[in-house]
């Protein structure tokens, strides 16, 4: 058996933390009550077709996107968008497609796992946001270079925002 330095129990403590953390990760986004129906998945880009997306726990419709230009300079811009729940069932996961001008180039985003091609940005809900409870929020955001002007066209499973 090798001795326990201090090293060693850093690592040893370390990696329990992140067993413990995982499992409880786990459990709270298991902790619905209604059956959770998992949130189709596209392979791939996304899309052209405007409108496209995946469906997921909270009926169509109670789900809503609002997006807000939080703040902008000469060449560009910070964008958030909030995802909210409306209806009285969770919602596990969620997809918000943003159709943008041609001049927009999106740099860098938080909070959502994202695709991005000319125009479009898609966020999806990342492990840690999936689940959105009944009047939940959600937000996230990106910076882009290029004028700050609202999106052409914006949908979130399937609604528009």
């Amino acid at each position: 058996m090798w001795p326990l330095t201090r090293d060693r129990v850093l690592i040893l403590t370390t990696a329990l933390m992140t067993v413990v953390a995982a499992t409880m990760t786990v459990l709270y986004i298991n902790k619905s009550p209604q059956p959770m129906t998992p949130v189709a998945s596209t392979t791939g880009p996304p899309k052209a077709s405007p409108g496209a997306s995946a469906r997921a726990t909270a009926a169509p419709g109670t789900v809503k996107a609002d997006y807000a230009v939080r703040s902008k300079w000469k060449d560009g811009f910070n964008a958030e968008v909030t995802v909210t729940n409306l209806g009285s069932r969770p919602l596990m996961g969620w997809i918000v497609q943003l159709e943008l001008p041609k001049d927009v180039d999106v740099t860098s985003t938080w909070g959502a796992r994202t695709e991005q091609t000319p125009g479009r940005l898609v966020l999806r809900s990342q492990a840690y946001n999936t689940y959105l409870e009944a009047g939940g929020a959600i937000r996230m955001g990106f910076e882009a270079k290029g004028p700050a002007q609202a999106p052409t066209s914006c949908s979130v499973n399937g609604t528009a925002c």
